[in-house]
């Protein structure tokens, strides 16, 4: 049996925290507009909201695509030490997303009248016609804002600097709530003035991340001219799709609901069905920042082909994430009378919410395991996989669900939110059990994994190991020399600068023997903040004052293939090619 890991649990409650903070701050910053507008304009503001929700899926699309895909393959790049190529990454996804904004702004206002003909607005009700066309033409217009306030934000978490990113989601969430009541409730600017403070607080978020990016407070990302890879920009594409994907099944599930919804019960059902979609974003926000935590330390074990540590981030993703959502859905089921209230719902329809809003909470479950499971794998790189759990959940399982429960009548049509998340989990439990029975994966003797805590014993015989392991995987004599070498004077380095006399210091050693012959040494340790490869190179060998630290990297540095440090989730990590 594995002994357990001291420093995933501890890297991942470090990510979870300011994560789950973001994902609260966003779901407010979501329900404020339904919030506001039900309490100013009733029914009829829930029900312009869930009509332009499409509009809002479209931007999702390309935000999550380029997004997600381009911050997972940062991470990546720098799990294998390429610092460069991550920071062209970054620069090539961000100018993208800006340009892909400004496009998606002006053909949505350039054809408004049938965009909203198709997301099932009907002129004779002027009233929800006029509220809903104010508020997706000032949404559309601020799609950049929209889409570069995600793409940094992710960016900057696989930056270790989650904390900034926290920081910004939450003034900028802040800033959307405020600006609501100010606008909505008191100047009474409806759904103008909701789109207004949604587009605002985007901007705001992008004004703090900024420090993160263009000043000495950054660690990796910085903003510069880069050529275009449009190969690469396809393959963080693809990468993000299979979460973006679902944003495509939710653009088509929700012209087809809200037209479903206005024949079967005009827009009273559309504003219950907005209801439930607001109240719903407590549980999927917050464990998709569970998950989201979880992504940057996925993405870095894969690269580090280590598939024990992987599983070991699912286990606690599951723990806390099904822990956080039992509470929160046991205070919705009790509290939902107040809950459809809040949100403007009148005494006469709130029979139909809190059923709604109740038959939802009793599938949270299947909720939390489809979204950890579809982000383990998009993190994995397995698009198959994650691509499954999407398509059979908002798309092949969710519409029939719909389809057949709407013929039943209004009460009964809102079990299709339990009844699908249901079958889609079972049907991909037998999806990953057919397809990934005999999965291929990187052969575990060729890792080696050591922690030194007791610094000289542990030490030496980390070295004794290493130089055993290197002779199994074929190593010649001068490469498994160069390779003991460099992990001696790596550890007695740390040792000797950050550790010092810590009696809880730890390194953990992972040394990969790579099939193309190289072996890649991924070092982890829990002291301060310290880079090894700052250490300047000695100028002058016949100084009086020799520094045996900077003589030791410097000679890590020309026998390595490639060398790079960065701060881990509070940690710092090292990756050397030998």
């Amino acid at each position: 049996m594995r002994k357990k890991d001291y420093f995933i649990p501890k890297m991942y409650r470090r990510l979870l925290i300011p994560s789950l903070f973001s994902s609260l701050g966003f779901a407010f910053a979501d329900m404020a507009d339904a919030f506001v507008l039900g309490q100013r304009i009733g029914e009829t503001g829930l029900a312009a909201i869930s009509i332009v929700l499409p509009v809002f899926m479209l931007i999702n699309i390309f935000m999550d695509g380029f997004g997600i895909g381009g911050s997972i393959r940062f991470s990546q790049l720098l799990g294998e030490g390429k610092r460069e190529d991550a920071v062209g990454c970054f620069n090539r996804i961000w100018t993208v997303v800006l340009f892909v904004g400004i496009a998606l702004g002006l053909l949505a206002n350039l054809f408004a009248p049938q965009i909203l003909s198709l997301l099932g607005a009907r002129e004779s009700d002027s009233e929800l016609y006029a509220a809903c066309e104010s508020y997706m033409r000032i949404i559309a217009l601020g799609s950049p804002a929209l889409m570069l306030n995600i793409v940094f934000s992710n960016f900057l978490r696989n930056d270790d600097n989650a904390g900034l990113a926290a920081v910004g989601f939450l003034i900028g969430n802040a800033t959307d709530i405020i600006l609501n009541i100010i606008l909505v409730l008191f100047l009474g600017l409806g759904t103008a003035g909701a789109a207004l403070s949604t587009v605002t607080g985007s901007v705001v978020a992008i004004c703090i991340y900024l420090p993160g990016i263009l000043t000495k407070k950054a660690n990796i990302l910085k903003i510069q001219i880069v050529k275009q890879d449009f190969k690469e920009i396809g393959y963080c594409f693809k990468t993000g799709f299979s979460t973006s994907v679902q944003h495509v099944f939710q653009f088509v599930f929700l012209i087809i609901i809200n037209n479903l919804l206005m024949n079967l019960s005009g827009k009273d059902g559309v504003a219950v069905f907005d209801l439930v979609y607001n109240v719903s974003f407590f549980i999927i926000y917050l464990i998709n920042g569970a998950a989201e935590a979880a992504q940057p330390l996925v993405s870095t074990f894969c690269g580090e082909n280590s598939e024990e540590d992987c599983k070991t981030v699912l286990r606690l993703v599951k723990r806390y994430g099904i822990a956080i959502c039992t509470l929160v859905s046991a205070l919705l089921f009790i509290f939902a009378k107040n809950t459809a209230a809040a949100f403007g719902i009148s005494e006469t329809l709130a029979p139909l919410a809190v059923h709604a809003i109740r038959i939802y909470c009793i599938g949270f479950v299947f909720v939390v395991l489809n979204i950890i499971y579809e982000q383990y794998y998009q993190a994995k790189e397995n698009f198959h996989a994650a691509f499954f759990i999407s398509l059979m959940k908002r798309f092949a399982v969710l519409i029939p669900c719909a389809l057949v429960l709407c013929r039943l009548g209004i009460y009964a049509v809102w079990f299709m939110f339990p009844v699908s998340e249901f079958i889609s989990l079972t049907l991909f439990y037998l999806y990953r059990h057919i397809r990934y029975k005999n999965e291929a994966q990187f052969d575990k003797s060729r890792i080696l994994r050591r922690t030194v805590e007791n610094q000289n014993q542990d030490l030496s015989n980390l070295l004794t190991e290493s130089q055993a392991f290197c002779e199994q995987w074929n190593a010649d004599v001068q490469q498994q020399y160069y390779v003991t070498l460099i992990i001696e004077e790596l550890c007695t380095t740390i040792i000797r600068n950050a550790i010092k006399n810590d009696p809880c210091g730890k390194i953990r050693i992972t040394l990969l023997a790579m099939p193309d012959g190289d072996f890649r040494l991924n070092v982890l340790d829990n002291a301060v903040k310290f880079n090894p490869f700052s250490i300047h190179s000695v100028k002058d060998s016949e100084s009086k004052d020799f520094d045996f630290d900077e003589i030791s990297i410097n000679l890590v540095k020309k026998k390595a293939k490639k060398f790079m440090y960065r701060q881990c989730s509070g940690f710092n990590s090292l990756v050397v090619q030998i």
